[in-house]
Parts: structure tokens; sequence; C-alpha cells
């Protein structure tokens, strides 16, 4: 499907995991132990594709002066890389978890983008996209990239022959109709702050993304949490009911989902067998710790138990879509 696939991680996170026996306000705290990981929405992503055996090309932009443990974790997990660094820090997302299993967050912020670090996005765009290529945008827009500065970008990208998937709550429903995605991927949250009103029921849901298909997104995918997914293309809504499964933390999952739909797009596979992969990817990242790809045996479970149906469409033609 594509040729090739480009991940742009704009304002990546290094999460830090802190194991403590307990936290003593105003007082000393021992670690007993910790953990790295080189996050962001865009770089899960990549993590995820490259789980189930597909490549692709993360660029980042990343703060120079802790660019070591970040660069470090992607090296060992064998991930594709290139570096646009930036002045300052990479944000960093501080997790401290008890014995209780409670967690306690504390989130830095990270470098502010300049206006050279833009110019130098737009050139590496023009060496790594073309036609056929998929660029997936993802996460919050960091300090210095503004929306317009951001649809700027998508329209190169555009220029370029390249496709984009889209999975960010730092733009308005206007800006993302600008950007006509390929993909987009809100989560009920998200979908209800682009509509800026609360979706309510499931007509409120479909009706929405059945408009945002009527505006130029070809693909919508929206997170259900426990609900699962609805599907909404071109004359056609599916919805995937899940398994109920034991949840040890949904962070990244939804990144996941987006890894199983591209993946499952780029093996060549009908529209029911992207948006279960898609569904069963997110499930299964629900079970494990941190924003590690989902288990395959995990997934290969839950596909034999979740259930895919069209809510919209004829079944026998929508069935013969492939993506």
């Amino acid at each position: 499907m594509f040729d090739n696939i480009v991940t742009l991680s704009l304002n990546p996170a290094l999460d830090v995991t802190l194991w403590m026996d307990e936290l003593v306000v105003d007082g000393n705290n021992i670690v007993t132990e910790e953990r790295y990981d080189a996050a962001g929405k865009a770089m899960n992503v990549s993590r995820t594709l490259r789980s189930f055996g597909v490549d692709s090309l993360a660029i980042v932009l990343a703060g120079k002066y802790n660019l070591y443990p970040y660069e470090e974790r992607l090296i060992s997990e064998g991930i594709r890389y290139e570096i646009i660094p930036v002045d300052g820090y990479i944000r960093e997302n501080i997790s401290i978890i008890l014995p209780d299993k409670s967690v306690t967050r504390l989130l830095r912020e990270g470098f502010t983008v300049g206006y050279e670090t833009v110019e130098a996005i737009c050139k590496k765009m023009d060496e790594r996209i073309s036609t056929g290529t998929l660029v997936v945008v993802s996460g919050q827009l960091p300090k210095g990239i503004s929306p317009t500065v951001l649809k700027m970008i998508c329209r190169r990208i555009h220029d370029l022959g390249g496709r984009i998937a889209l999975d960010t709550s730092s733009i308005s429903l206007e800006d993302l109709y600008e950007i006509r995605p390929w993909l987009v991927k809100p989560n009920y949250a998200e979908m209800c702050g682009y509509c800026g009103r609360d979706l309510g029921d499931h007509d409120g849901i479909r009706d929405s993304a059945r408009e945002m298909n009527q505006n130029g997104v070809e693909h919508v995918l929206m997170s259900l949490g426990r609900g699962g997914i609805l599907y909404s293309g071109k004359g056609v809504q599916l919805r995937v009911d899940v398994p109920e499964v034991g949840v040890v933390s949904s962070v990244g999952a939804g990144d996941c989902t987006m890894g199983g739909f591209i993946k499952a797009v780029q093996c060549g596979g009908d529209i029911f067998r992207c948006v279960s992969t898609a569904a069963a990817s997110g499930t299964a990242a629900c079970m494990g710790e941190g924003t590690h790809p989902p288990s395959k045996i995990a997934m290969a479970n839950i596909l034999q138990q979740l259930r895919c149906r069209v809510i919209e469409g004829e079944e026998e033609s929508v069935r013969g879509i492939s993506l």
C-alpha cells in the first residue's frame, strides 16, 4: 500500500519511571528501581510497527541537553530514526509508582521550536517524503509550533505526494479539514473537543465521524475505550466490540490502535481486517505496563473474541473493500 512510512515526532518525551516503597512529602525518598523509555505518540507508533515487522523511519525533534538516554533507547530497540536537534531539553514525564500501584506523575516542559528548526523539518520532509509515503503526525504540539505552522508542514507533505495519519488534540476542527488527513484517530474526548460539544449517544458519534468523511478525511478511526472502535469511511461505518480484559495501563493504547490499523493496511488487509487488527492491538496494549507494543499472544486471543459488524453500508460490498 505505502512505499514507505515516516513517523514525525514534533514533541517527543522521555518517560522516567521510578519505583519507591513510600513517598514522603518534605523529606528524603529512596528510589528502589528506575526505567527510561523513549516515548511520544508518534514514536509509540514506530515502536508498534516495528513489533509487527513493518519498517518505518522515525524523524524526531529532540532537545540536545538530554538526548543521550532517549537515543540510547532507540538504538537498543532497533528503531530506525533520524534526529533534528533542538536547543533545550526533551520533555520528561516522571512517574512515581508505589507498592499499592498508585502513580504520581510529574510532567516537565520541553524545548521551544524556533523558525530555523521549522525550516530544518521542511528540508527533512523534502529528503524523505515522496509519492507513496505515509507520514504519521501524532502528539501535542511543542512550544513554537502553532496549528498554523503544523498546517504549513502538512501542506508540504501533501505537495510532496505524501499522505497523513493524524492524531493530535492541539488543533481545531477547521484546522483538521484544512489538513485533510488520510486517517484521523481521536478518542471520544478528543472527538467531542473537535466538535465543541458532548456527542452523547452513538448516533451523535456516528454523525460527527460521517461529517469528517464528507469534509475530506478519508478514514476516521475512533477509540471508545472499553466500548471498542468506531470506524467511518466513504459510505461505510463499522463497530468493533472488544472483550473485557485486565487493564494494567491505557497509556499508549491509542498509538497501538493506529499502529495496528496501518500494519494491516500495509499487509493488504480488507477494511474488516484493518479495523479488527486496530482494535485488538489497542486492547492488548492495555494489558501491559508502559507504552510497550502489545503481546502477539494477547492480540491473537482478542482477535478470536472481538466482534466487527457493519452499522452503515451493504454487508457484501463492505466486505469487498480493501485499503
